[in-house]
């Protein structure tokens, strides 16, 4: 008779595993719909009726350059991350030194720029393109005027300094050099 006691426990605790492992798949994806997503970064030379100019892989002119960006996200993730004091995000640029074809090392970030995606003044417009198409996305992007020559990285963070992961959960980093 013990063993008929023990059936009912076993079963009660088959299902609760059943019903935690099927509330994992939810919460991963609702993680993912927390966060800002950068659809498409690219290095160019101007930018134009929000579009950008000609692409640079991976060198540049020493000339004015951009880092455009198109950035997409969710209404949850707007308001979680307005919660959270993330918005908006920024752009720190850094510059290595270069001798010869090697860097040297990295000096201080050179700029930390505040882009628009995100900041409260385009927060009304966001929700207003999330009430048509069920998310938003943004074209964005900062630039310098007098670009030296160099290896150039571009961090992409929150207002907390927290960095905004791109593919593969890694922090959303950009070079270039400019020779």
């Amino acid at each position: 008779m013990a063993d008929n006691h023990q059936h009912p426990n076993i079963v009660q605790f088959f299902i609760l595993c059943l019903c935690i492992w099927g509330l994992f798949p939810a919460d991963l994806a609702r993680a993912d719909d927390a966060r800002l997503t950068v659809e498409k970064a690219v290095w160019t030379d101007g930018v134009e009726a929000r579009s950008h100019g000609v692409v640079y892989s991976n060198t540049a002119p020493v000339a004015s350059l951009y880092l455009w960006m198109k950035v997409t996200g969710s209404e949850w993730a707007l308001q979680r991350l307005q919660e959270a004091g993330k918005l908006p995000i920024y752009h720190q640029w850094f510059r290595y030194s270069v001798i010869g074809a090697s860097s040297e090392g990295v000096t201080e970030m050179i700029d930390n720029i505040k882009i628009p995606a995100g900041s409260r003044n385009l927060v009304g417009a966001l929700e207003s393109e999330i009430n048509r198409r069920g998310f938003f996305d943004w074209t964005t992007w900062s630039m310098k005027e007098n670009i030296r020559r160099g290896k150039w990285v571009v961090k992409v963070v929150y207002a907390d300094g927290s960095a905004v992961l791109c593919e593969g959960d890694k922090a959303c980093q950009y070079e270039i050099l400019v020779r």
